[in-house]
């Protein structure tokens, strides 16, 4: 989207400024008073307005987070346009005159698939009388480098102002006492189209929301959530299940706005369609509850949505209520599928599932790592008492495996038992969409919450950040920011811009990949944003704010760098994870075992001996390529022990040595898929001790520093990949002791 688009706002204050000296004589002439929302067409995303102009303008301007936008390369041509518009406004009096109390909207909408652009609507009052201006126009465009045009379209006159050096076409028109603006053809031609439909202001629902918030502060934002997917398409290269939940769930938010230096706040209400039986519409007759999960959620959450209820029963019984009442066959479907399912595994559902969830169900997404995929997601459900939780989630499990010709062992990791529930779409069956990636989900127990992933890796992650105290609740900047929201609510939902900004880039195509990169610094200066619902009556208290820190490029990048330490594959490894695993009767016979793959190729080469795993072991990838190759005396990990990346090159990802007690000892070394080192680390009895070196793909030195006992001691050093230091610190028994140390 050009730039220009974004600074169209100083063009047209400008446009009109000329008008000034001949528009007193006129300026109390009576003239229609048509309402600014009449011009906006009904597929707007959203709606923001200003009650203002020229107070809107000084606030926004004179704000420390606008300021720092002006100094970021995406805003650099704006940054010059405000600074001229800046020296217009303040100080004029004729434009106080002219601008004050002036009403003005400004809609964003779809132009295409995955594009949009903006409409401009003034209420200029008794100003726009003057008959004569348009004609007046084309004087005042030539010093700014513009030809001018006329066309009729249903009977109004749009004018056509074309940038002669980049041929760009900024198209407005007068309507009674409003002036429209827009650069897209599209939205100009549907503003006069739809001009006396009055689409907004007869829409009943929007009204519901926007009658609540009045008119009289500076800012009002509107938003409409059934545009969200085609919205979101503009950033995400595949649909996403979330917008499209919410746009069938949510109908309008209507805000007042708050802009503080470093904090735009938003307070008012969303209304829910009557019509569709949604987690919205359960939880709106339920109390609020309050979320706890963000105490064991890891800090590398790029998003964490909570759906919380005093009473989890009622909730449930008021979402099966409205379903049914709506949905009767599909209802009665259901609960035969229900029934069938528990006569099947001789369970109850109720008693083993639903009985002992408490008062919150959330949903997380961790940064990706190294081994994330695009559709890993984790659910963190409380329960009410967790013996109870283990209990119905053992039986129900217990009772799948006896029916199931799948045999999946639970894997202990750091005395945490996953487990893993084999009954496909069973998220989905209770609870939708939203849960429509939990197949088949991977489980285990994290203080009072069962926590369910489709990915066992996402859990191992999990459970290694609770156990370091890397969790929300210890995250500083989180905390403080969670403040800002009631302690009890219905939806709460948390981004961390620099976590999801990692997700934006590693799964969006590369044309998207690239608008991202180049807008990194602005994308991360909004480093949390939080929105919030509570009941209240029909409609729901709504809080959305939206944090910003000038120094979050720098902080991320020096997190970037640090996580290097912990972005390896080697909690795969130091866990055995990978330890090859056979049944009694495999292991029953001496001699060379070879398993294969339904396919056909091989998937295990190894040799038995004494019922036990003894020499080279090999295992394959689905593809034919070789995964690992691992020594083994006596069905232990001994010896050298090297993984690899699925190539047919046999790139090596790993390699290191197990001593006697399978502990990782000597060296361990890490690779990038193209050959470079990654990672080089003494190792001692399977902890880290010695010296450290992280490197970029490149070659060059990123990190470097010590271990002692598996913690970080002494001098630090981060690097930037052209091998400029980026910043230093002095540690002692994994604790920062200085910062940019000598």
């Amino acid at each position: 989207m050009s730039k220009r688009k974004k600074i169209v706002l100083w063009f047209f204050i400008i446009l009109i400024i000329a008008i000034a000296g001949i528009i007193a004589y006129v300026w109390f002439s009576e003239s229609k008073n048509r309402n600014p929302f009449t011009a906006i067409p009904d597929d707007a995303v959203y709606i923001i307005e200003t009650s203002d102009l020229t107070k809107g303008w000084s606030t926004l301007s004179d704000s420390k987070m606008w300021k720092h936008l002006c100094t970021t390369k995406h805003f650099e041509e704006i940054s010059k346009s405000a600074a001229s518009l800046d020296s217009i406004i303040k100080g004029n009096s004729t434009m106080d005159m002219l601008f004050s109390d002036r009403q003005m909207l400004i809609s964003a909408h779809m132009i295409s698939g995955n594009d949009y652009d903006f409409l401009f609507v003034v209420n200029m009052k008794q100003a726009s009388k003057i008959t004569f201006v348009k004609d007046y126009i084309k004087t005042i465009i030539e010093a700014f480098g513009y030809s001018m045009s006329k066309r009729n379209y249903e009977g109004t006159e749009i004018i056509e102002l074309t940038d002669i050096k980049t041929l760009e076409v900024l198209y407005i028109t007068f309507i009674d006492n409003l002036f429209i603006g827009t650069y897209s053809p599209i939205l100009i031609e549907k503003s006069i189209k739809q001009k006396d439909k009055e689409n907004w202001i007869k829409n009943t629902e929007f009204q519901a929301v926007a009658g609540e918030i009045g008119s009289k502060k500076l800012f009002n934002f509107y938003f409409n959530y059934s545009l969200v997917p085609k919205f979101m398409q503009c950033y995400l290269s595949e649909e996403s299940d979330l917008a499209n939940s919410l746009s069938s769930i949510i109908k309008f938010s209507a805000f007042n706005v708050n802009l503080e230096n470093e904090q735009l706040s938003f307070s008012g209400y969303t209304n829910i369609p009557d019509s569709v039986s949604s987690y919205l519409k359960a939880l709106s007759g339920v109390d609020p509850g309050k979320s706890d999960g963000y105490k064991i959620a890891s800090d590398k959450s790029a998003l964490y949505l909570s759906m919380c209820f005093e009473d989890f029963n009622e909730f449930y019984k008021n979402l099966t209520t409205a379903f049914s009442a709506e949905n009767g066959e599909q209802y009665e479907d259901y609960n035969k599928m229900v029934k069938k399912l528990e006569k099947f595994l001789k369970v109850n559902l109720n008693n083993d599932f639903f009985g002992w969830i408490g008062n919150e169900i959330a949903f997380i997404k961790l940064r990706p790592v190294a081994n994330s995929k695009e559709g890993d997601v984790s659910i963190l459900i409380n329960a009410k008492d967790i013996e109870d939780a283990k209990k119905g989630m053992e039986h129900l499990t217990s009772q799948i495996k006896k029916r199931s010709p799948l045999k999946f062992e639970a894997i202990d990791y750091k005395e945490y038992k996953i487990n893993y529930l084999n009954i496909k779409g069973f998220f989905k069956m209770f609870f939708g969409k939203l849960f429509g990636k939990l197949e088949k989900p991977y489980f285990t127990y994290i203080d009072n919450y069962v926590v369910f992933s489709n990915s066992p890796s996402s859990l191992m992650d999990i459970i290694d950040d609770y156990l370091a105290g890397k969790t929300l609740e210890k995250n500083k900047d989180f905390v403080t920011f969670k403040e800002n929201f009631e302690n009890k609510s219905n939806v709460t939902i948390f981004v961390r811009t620099p976590e999801m900004y990692t997700h934006l880039y590693c799964y969006s195509n590369a044309e998207k990949r690239k608008g991202v990169h180049e807008n990194k610094d602005l994308i991360l200066s909004f480093s949390n944003i939080g929105f919030q619902l509570a009941s209240d009556g029909e409609l729901f208290k709504t809080t959305l704010i939206v944090s910003h820190n000038e120094d979050a490029l720098y902080s991320d990048e020096l997190e970037k760098i640090e996580s290097a330490a912990e972005e390896l594959y080697l909690n795969e490894y130091d866990s055995l994870k990978f330890k090859t695993k056979l049944s009694p009767e495999q292991l029953n016979k001496d001699g060379k075992l070879e398993l294969k793959n339904d396919s056909g190729s091989l998937k295990l080469e190894c040799n038995i001996k004494n019922g036990n795993i003894n020499g080279l072991c090999k295992t394959f990838y689905a593809s034919g390529n070789l995964a690992s190759s691992v020594n083994y005396k006596e069905g232990k990990v001994i010896g050298k022990a090297t993984f690899y990346f699925d190539s047919e090159l046999q790139t090596v990802k790993a390699e290191m040595i197990y001593n006697d007690d399978e502990k990782i000892k000597d060296e361990y070394i890490e690779y990038y898929e193209n050959g470079a080192k990654k990672a080089v680390i003494e190792f001692n009895d399977g902890k880290p001790n010695g010296d450290a070196f992280f490197y970029y793909d490149s070659g060059v030195i990123k990190i470097e520093g010590k271990y002692k006992d598996g913690k970080k001691e002494g001098k630090w050093k981060n690097y930037t990949e052209d091998g400029n230091l980026f910043d230093k610190a002095k540690w002692k028994k994994g604790q920062v002791r200085k910062k940019n140390i000598e």
